[in-house]
């Protein structure tokens, strides 16, 4: 039996370890989790993320000390599994994972073994050598590329890769995400709720400013400000992972928050495995990065029935624009983000916009016809693949 190998770039719980249960579940939703084996690393937040979905059965760990070490390992034991099982790499673009990727690239061209990379990000680096290394290596592999977004695939394209035939948004559990009032709020919402807060979440990594996908999350701050000024009571609340050393960009956030004299009314949580409980709580989530990829969270939240404020820019801005372009603002405009999410509350077309949203996911992020495709693709099920006559959105190319 032919298998898919799919080698995440693994790290803490996030877009991309939120898809991979996601793609799991499509493929056993069809019936075919027999031919999937994902790599992940031993008692990582992947591996325990994976196994709370129930999906252990599909996963195999290997025990490393490093993401370095994980990324030889797991290349060298795909090199030993039949030549007709292609090789998925899920969002191979850090640092750290391109010199195993040189390494591996003469035994896998010689080998004949197809290799399909999933690019999450448009794979930037802040120096020129980094751009030009990645290109040098991605043109070595020739990989077949799968890109989550146009926005991802035209930065992709041509600064690593000459084409990107392959636009597939991520899936979403349609099934799960659900709006659901039951048992009790989150222990970290319930004094907020008690103080007759409307909930603006914002689900997000704490990023750094000078990273190209900046998750922007300081420019929540004015937007709370304006909203308290104009006196309609919101607390900002997000949940996401600080990577910086001893937390500073939390820090200077909560500063930030003092400064615009909204501290009451911002709160930094951890990630958390039960995401969804915050969603059901939510009276709009805002997302106002400049450059996101794609924008896993706009798509959670729609699922939700929770409106979405988002950049009108980016990954976001491109979902946003197939059901709601008015929910869409200039990142850097609090004055005009602010009224949108006031508008949100008082629009009678608020529902009607929603429920377009929510079709529109079902019908793009589902994770059956994202399996489905995934399989075209690969062409697990022995078929040969046109992407002529498939349903990608367009072929981006040089």
């Amino acid at each position: 039996m032919r298998k898919l190998i799919i080698i995440p770039n693994c790290g803490a719980i996030g877009g991309v370890t939120v898809s991979l249960s996601q793609i799991i579940q499509g493929f056993q939703q069809l019936g075919l989790s027999e031919q999937l084996c994902v790599l992940v690393i031993a008692g990582s937040e992947m591996e325990k993320y994976l196994q709370q979905a129930r999906q252990s059965a599909c996963i195999t760990s290997l025990s490393v000390q490093s993401r370095e070490e994980f990324c030889r390992r797991a290349l060298r034991w795909a090199t030993k599994q039949p030549r007709n099982w292609p090789l998925l790499l899920e969002n191979w673009t850090a640092s750290a994972t391109l010199s195993a990727i040189f390494m591996i690239t003469p035994i896998l061209r010689l080998s004949g073994r197809t290799v399909y990379h999933t690019f999450h990000d448009p794979a930037c680096s802040t120096h020129w050598y980094g751009t030009i290394a990645r290109k040098f290596i991605y043109t070595c592999l020739s990989p077949v590329a799968i890109c989550n977004s146009q926005f991802t695939a035209r930065n992709v394209c041509p600064r690593l890769l000459s084409e990107v035939k392959n636009i597939l948004y991520q899936p979403v559990a349609i099934d799960k995400q659900q709006r659901r009032f039951l048992g009790e709020p989150p222990e970290p919402l319930k004094p907020i709720l008690r103080d007759g807060a409307s909930i603006m979440l914002t689900p997000s990594r704490i990023s750094q400013p000078e990273q190209f996908n900046d998750k922007n999350l300081r420019g929540l701050i004015p937007v709370l400000a304006e909203l308290k000024a104009s006196g309609h009571h919101y607390h900002s609340v997000v949940i996401g992972r600080d990577y910086s050393a001893n937390g500073i960009q939390t820090q200077r956030l909560l500063e930030q928050a003092s400064h615009f004299g909204v501290a009451d009314r911002f709160t930094v949580l951890p990630p958390t495995f039960s995401i969804q409980d915050y969603y059901n709580y939510a009276d709009v989530v805002v997302t106002l990065a400049p450059r996101e990829p794609f924008g896993r969270t706009v798509i959670e939240a729609i699922a939700s029935g929770v409106p979405v404020i988002g950049s009108q820019t980016g990954g976001i801005g491109e979902i946003l624009n197939h059901f709601a372009p008015q929910w869409t603002v200039a990142p850097d405009d609090p004055v005009a983000t602010a009224a949108a999410i006031v508008q949100l509350k008082n629009d009678p077309i608020t529902s009607t916009l929603l429920a377009q949203g929510q079709r529109w996911v079902e019908e793009q992020c589902n994770p059956v016809q994202y399996a489905r495709r995934l399989i075209e693709i690969t062409e697990l099920n022995g078929i040969k693949y046109d992407p002529n006559q498939s349903e990608s959105k367009e072929i981006v190319s040089v």
